[in-house]
């Protein structure tokens, strides 16, 4: 029946694809942190600046829809516009995020409690739930990866201590 089934639909295998971070040949990579650093900052403002042109990295967004009369057509689509861009730098922050505890899970020492603890981990993992249904796909499956590696830890630490 499988034989059957493959050659009728010619189905192949899916296979799972790892993400990769980017790595310049002979640098190291630098560490991620969870939210943007000084450095970061100035590197979007400069950038910014070159290009005239608008990068969402710290989630801030410029515009102010009072700049339109309210109840006329272009305040709608102003209003629609900051939605947008709200919602992509949420999910650029939420991807940073999860980049960022995928990196501090690759410790195998890291506390139950206290500042960079799997607690705390747990905790920020929930606050981004919305923003990961929203988003679905890929963010989601590494999202639920790092829970589940989170809760497996807990889990353990408790069972021991």
């Amino acid at each position: 029946m499988k034989d059957w089934f493959k050659k009728t639909f010619h189905r192949k295998e899916m296979t799972e694809k790892k993400s990769e971070p980017l790595v310049i040949d002979g640098i190291d990579p630098a560490p991620i942190t969870a939210e943007p650093d000084e450095a970061e900052q100035a590197a979007q403002a400069l950038l910014e600046s070159l290009s005239n042109t608008e990068f969402i990295v710290s989630g801030t967004t410029k515009g102010d829809a009072s700049e339109e009369p309210k109840g006329t057509p272009a305040y709608y689509r102003m209003l629609a516009k900051r939605m947008e861009k709200a919602h992509i730098a949420a999910v650029q922050r939420t991807t940073r995020f999860v980049a960022f505890c995928e990196q501090e899970l690759k410790n195998p020492n890291l506390p139950m409690e206290g500042p960079g603890s799997l607690s705390l981990l747990e905790t920020e993992i929930y606050k981004r739930i919305d923003t990961v249904d929203r988003e679905g796909g890929e963010l989601k499956r590494r999202w639920q990866h790092c829970l589940a590696e989170v809760t497996v830890r807990l889990m353990q630490m408790k069972d021991k201590g």
